[in-house]
């Protein structure tokens, strides 16, 4: 076979895998790296944590909204990343911000999955949105904490 078929004939296949990714890689949400660690969360990882709810408005929403999902607190902990860390949290646009890893050992800071026990997408802020407990904490409402509200989280890495 020619080189140049040989091209085609991969790059065909090539396309083939992409346009139908595998259930593993269609399920990897997120990946957490930091200190000797590195490694990505599916779905059914996130959903196997203890989940935690945080009944909250913020600027993003018209309403009072509930939201459930794993605390932050409890994957940092899991992966021994503590709260005097900072953590870039990086979104499926590329949008990054870095969030001082305290907050989610003072407050109830959780990677939602779920909107008034609606599966969250992409349309809707999704699949993980990091969500503080602004209604709960004044300080919260300050802009500074509203851009930490980052949607679409895909890493959490430690700076």
């Amino acid at each position: 076979m020619s080189k140049k078929i040989h091209r085609i004939v991969l790059g065909g296949l090539a396309v083939i895998f992409l346009a139908f990714p595998t259930g593993s890689y269609a399920e990897d949400l997120l990946a957490v790296t930091g200190d000797g660690v590195s490694d990505v969360l599916s779905f059914e990882d996130l959903l196997a944590m203890p989940q935690s709810t945080v009944i909250t408005k913020n600027d993003y929403i018209d309403d009072i909204t509930e939201f459930s999902g794993p605390a932050l607190k409890d994957l940092l902990e899991k992966y021994n990343i503590g709260p005097n860390e900072t953590l870039l949290m990086r979104a499926i646009n590329d949008f990054s911000v870095s969030v001082p890893a305290i907050d989610a050992y003072q407050y109830n800071v959780i990677l939602a999955l779920f909107s008034d026990g609606k599966k969250l997408t992409r349309r809707d802020k999704g699949p993980i949105w990091v969500i503080y407990p602004m209604s709960d904490h004044e300080e919260l409402r300050d802009d500074s904490y509203n851009s930490r509200i980052i949607w679409q989280l895909t890493s959490i890495t430690v700076e």
